[in-house]
């Protein structure tokens, strides 16, 4: 593979960025601040779920970002049997979002990684999720100056998997599909989306819970496997 690539396209959330960890850690910190009735344990047993119903939803084209930030918090509240106006609803969507952009956890290897192949491969990063929240993550986590091109799916007025959002991607990288690598952590959007418009593929599966044909695209657990890889 290696003769092949020319440059690496990295999703953000659950493949560099820690997500959950750092979504726990802003969760608590809005739990504690907002003094609601709830343990964190509960909430999320509660959230979770939620969210990937909602998120689901939005990817799909079902709810707007705006919906998407009120309704996933408000239907977790509603179980919750914690009813709050609207207002205050979107008010603590929004902290929650502000103590989200602030998280600087990244999985083991990142950093590391990334300093590797920057210096054989052209890197760039390509993410769902709000624009304001993901550029804030990129600068605070200190991982921007890795990249060469940023591309938010949000600019381009889809989501991935959507052939739009790579073929914009590749377009304001100056790469072409074929010496071009997705590594990324779901299925759907970025190993099929990637290689639905010619690129190669890796997923990222730390947990090992991805049942996906080793054939058609590699699967790797720690990101410092890709300096074999790579």
């Amino acid at each position: 593979m290696r003769e092949k690539v020319k440059h690496i396209f990295f999703d953000l959330d659950h493949t560099l960025w820690d997500f959950h960890t750092n979504s726990a850690m802003a969760f608590k910190k809005l739990l504690a601040e907002e003094n609601l009735p709830v343990s964190y344990e509960r909430f999320m047993e509660i959230y979770r779920p939620v969210n990937l119903k909602v998120w689901k939803d939005y990817t799909a084209g079902k709810y707007t970002k705006e919906q998407v930030k009120i309704i996933r918090l408000k239907y977790t509240l509603d179980q919750l049997e914690i009813i709050l106006p609207p207002d205050e609803i979107l008010r603590m969507a929004e902290r929650y979002l502000s103590l989200l952009a602030e998280g600087t956890v990244l999985f083991p290897g990142a950093i590391e990684t990334l300093e590797y192949l920057m210096e054989k491969y052209s890197l760039h990063l390509l993410t769902n999720g709000f624009a304001e929240v993901q550029y804030r993550k990129i600068e605070i986590s200190g991982l921007k100056p890795y990249f060469r091109s940023i591309t938010l799916s949000e600019e381009t007025g889809q989501l991935k998997p959507h052939p739009h959002v790579f073929q914009y991607a590749l377009h304001k990288a100056g790469a072409f599909p074929h010496e071009s690598l997705m590594i990324g952590d779901n299925v759907q959007a970025d190993i099929l989306g990637a290689l639905n418009v010619g690129m190669k593929a890796i997923i990222f599966d730390p947990d090992n819970v991805t049942n996906f044909p080793e054939v058609i695209a590699s699967k790797i657990r720690h990101l410092t496997q890709l300096k074999n890889l790579l």
